[in-house]
């Protein structure tokens, strides 16, 4: 058996309803890739206030849950 990517290699990232963050990220894309909207930021930022102090700073390796 062989594991095959299928989409873009973002699409693993926000795979499962979570989304692992990489240098250079921030809310607003990543709301804008999985939401279609970036002022929909507010919802990934409120499911994740225990990892978020400041929304203009995440981190590398962090792991937040993307709600629907």
């Amino acid at each position: 058996m062989v594991a095959v990517s299928v989409g873009g290699p973002d699409s693993e990232r926000f795979a499962s309803g979570k989304a692992i963050i990489r240098r250079g990220d921030n809310l607003w894309t990543i709301a804008r890739r999985v939401y279609g909207e970036g002022i929909r930021y507010t919802t990934i930022y409120e499911a994740n206030t225990g990892q978020i102090r400041d929304p203009d700073r995440i981190y590398p390796g962090q792991v937040f849950e993307l709600p629907n």
